[in-house]
């Protein structure tokens, strides 16, 4: 396999952290090395603006990937290049495809914590159709931004030993894996910031999320009078009749929780952690 490398920036900190060590690191010097984003459409806009600054302050290229669905048995997944950032779909019309696209076969549903195909469609399989054109199959290297935190639950030592396709940097490139310490006196360092808190992620309302973050992330909408992806869950579900979150509950039984007088304020630096894929 040759010296080609694909790094995925999702808009989280942690990814990004990742692509800046990767830009300036001697380690990744005589790679060829392209940052992709994938967008889903529910990014909030912060998570844009982050991005942009990327680019601006560090000089990092990123290409921005949308996911192409169809309707037609047997055609898979495949992607577009959008050359700008506001020409990027921000109104869930990619989601809402993507799911129309797994529900062609003998799928019947949304993605859930059981059915977690969101991130496979939007992400995983554009950035490797991607890839493949530009590197050829098999002949890259793919980035994971994981960090301490996230061994062993999400990955060992043994795997990342075993695994010659993709790469952890945050874990095997410092004298000791990058815990959340490590990244939050990275950005203290940095000149631009993402400037809304982790736990409310990259996408809204991820059903992978704690309840409560996804409650507050609600909340923050009602708030700002936005409530453009509220309606979107609310019409993705009465289109196929099923339920995104967990314990069974709808899009309207959370905005009641976000709307109630007693809904309690959360205290993010000390709730756990329910990191989902999208969010590095």
């Amino acid at each position: 396999m040759e010296n080609n490398l694909i790094v995925t920036v999702s808009g989280g900190r942690s990814s990004a952290m990742m692509a800046r060590h990767i830009q300036t690191s001697e380690k990744y010097a005589d790679f060829e090395k392209i940052y992709i984003f994938c967008n889903t459409g529910q990014e909030r806009p912060e998570t844009i603006d982050f991005l942009k600054n990327i680019e601006k302050y560090w000089g990092i290229e990123i290409v921005k990937i949308e996911g192409v669905f169809n309707n037609t048995l047997g055609e898979g997944v495949s992607y577009k290049i959008v050359d700008n950032w506001d020409d990027l779909k921000m109104d869930s019309s990619v989601f809402s495809q993507a799911i129309s696209h797994k529900n062609k076969g003998i799928f019947s549903g949304v993605p859930n914590i059981k059915a977690p195909f969101c991130s496979e469609l939007m992400k995983t399989l554009p950035a490797k159709k991607f890839a493949d054109d530009v590197f050829g199959k098999k002949n890259y290297y793919t980035t994971i931004g994981f960090r301490r935190e996230d061994m062993p639950k999400r990955i060992s030592w043994a795997e990342i030993k075993e695994d010659f396709k993709r790469k952890y940097p945050l874990i095997t490139d410092f004298d000791l894996p990058v815990n959340v310490f490590g990244v939050n006196e990275f950005w203290e360092k940095q000149p631009f910031k993402l400037e809304i808190h982790s736990r409310l992620g990259n996408c809204r309302y991820c059903f992978k999320k704690h309840e409560d973050y996804i409650v507050m992330g609600i909340k923050v909408d009602i708030e700002a009078g936005n409530f453009e992806t509220i309606n979107w869950y609310r019409k993705e579900e009465k289109k196929y009749g099923k339920l995104f979150f967990r314990e069974h509950k709808s899009i309207d039984d959370l905005v009641k929780l976000a709307q109630s007088p007693f809904t309690a304020e959360i205290d993010f630096d000390k709730a756990d952690d329910f990191k989902c894929v999208c969010n590095f």
